[in-house]
């Protein structure tokens, strides 16, 4: 079964990974973050498929008879919108739930495979001493697994470890950027504005600008000062630094000089002269 492409992307925090890692080692069975499209994103403890699901994917089909019940159980939990609990086709068990983040569905956290029981209603000596190698969780400790399992996905959503990366966000904050960079704005400021929370902006920004909020203003202000300068050439360099939202004239000329390699009021003589010659 070929899997689509997501119309999705997510950036996952560090702190996703050590937290999966936390819940591997505790109840001692794979945990693993999936997209939305069924892509295996993180896995705690790095831990690998059981015995028993690497026997089953390896016979004619088995392979694609998990794939296909799993991406039927994300369907499902997706639309009850919480964990769903089932029985794979060889008769192991397996927990899903979906991660929202601003409405959608971002992906899958799954627990698997472990068994409640201490046999397979049928199955060969072979696939029965597999069995019997996956952990066994009795109806206290699942019930314990799935209130822990809610509680890890709030957390993920509450504290943005996963986040949304779309061409939207980009274009709101370029739009933001364009519209008050030349005021005394602040990262808080701009996300309440955009309804995201200071952290994932911040994220967001090292992930797809390469840099922070101050030096994306700072870039956006410098070029103001320069537009400015343009149009007005007989203008003083306060008035330059003044009219790109830069409060400091002395803190402009610097970071100008940083920046462009020539003191602004080098750099407007310069403009003088080009347009004197023409």
């Amino acid at each position: 079964m070929k899997k689509q492409k997501s119309s999705i992307e997510l950036i996952l925090s560090d702190e996703v990974q050590s937290l999966l890692d936390d819940v591997a080692a505790l109840i001692d069975a794979r945990v693993t973050f999936f997209g939305p499209d069924g892509t295996g994103l993180r896995r705690g403890k790095e831990m690998s498929n059981s015995e028993f699901c690497r026997h089953i994917q390896s016979c004619p089909g088995g392979l694609c008879r998990c794939q296909e019940m799993d991406l039927k159980k994300q369907q499902e939990a997706a639309a009850a919108r919480d964990v769903v609990l089932y029985r794979c086709h060889a008769g192991a068990h397996e927990i899903v739930a979906p991660v929202f983040l601003h409405g959608k569905c971002a992906g899958f956290l799954m627990i698997g495979q472990f068994r409640i029981d201490d046999e397979l209603p049928s199955g060969t000596p072979e696939l029965q001493e597999y069995y019997r190698k996956l952990p066994r969780f009795s109806a206290e400790k699942l019930a314990a697994i799935t209130g822990l399992f809610r509680t890890l996905i709030d957390y993920i959503s509450i504290r943005e470890l996963a986040v949304l990366q779309s061409d939207q966000l980009r274009l709101d904050i370029d739009r933001y950027i364009a519209k008050h960079g030349h005021e005394d704005i602040k990262l808080p400021d701009m996300a309440r504005k955009l309804g995201r929370s200071v952290s994932s902006i911040s994220q967001f920004l090292r992930r797809n600008y390469g840099t922070g909020f101050k030096e994306l203003l700072i870039a956006h202000r410098l070029k103001l000062a320069e537009s400015f300068l343009r149009s007005h050439p007989e203008a003083t360099v306060a008035e330059a630094a003044f009219a790109a939202g830069f409060q400091d004239q002395f803190y402009f000329s610097r970071l100008f000089r940083q920046r462009r390699g020539v003191p602004p009021g080098e750099y407007r003589e310069q403009l003088r002269n080009s347009m004197q010659s023409k």
